[in-house]
């Protein structure tokens, strides 16, 4: 009589075992790119509103310094936007051609537009798992001239 060759079951334990280890191990990196496919869908709909928030200033509505804040999405993301007076980096400076260059600097014509600093922080998630992104941009406006002040 010939003896049968085959497994024996602990072959066949151990078979099975390296397998569900592969298969969790599978699983958790799964789920690890899930969740950062989440987090990229997030931040991209969080950029979105700010963008469109960013693009109303200055254009639907005056640039005013102040503060402001609100939702979206029915309070799922959460936006502050501060807006400060801010001096120019780079003052154009009178136009003078005869004027040495160090005369001018620091000079800014009478009409020159006013620099707003705009800062935007968009929130989303609660407690240990929230996320926030920051815009900051820069917008300007000419100011309003002596005749708009006084009616």
């Amino acid at each position: 009589m010939k003896r049968q060759r085959g497994f024996s079951l602990l072959e066949v334990i151990l078979a099975f075992t390296l397998l569900a280890v592969a298969l969790g191990i599978l699983m958790a990196i799964l789920g690890g790119g899930l969740t950062q496919v989440r987090g990229a869908a997030d931040a991209s709909v969080a950029t979105l509103h700010a963008q469109s928030l960013l693009d109303e200033v200055g254009v639907l509505e005056a640039i005013e310094p102040g503060s402001r804040a609100g939702d979206f999405d029915n309070g799922r993301y959460r936006w502050e936007m501060d807006i400060t007076e801010t001096e120019d980096p780079a003052p154009a400076g009178l136009s003078d051609p005869n004027a040495a260059p160090v005369e001018t600097v620091g000079l800014q014509l009478p009409s020159a537009p006013l620099l707003y600093r705009i800062q935007l922080d968009v929130s989303w998630g609660r407690d240990d798992l929230g996320r926030s992104i920051r815009f900051v941009t820069l917008r300007a406006r000419t100011p309003p001239s002596p005749l708009e002040q006084f009616p």
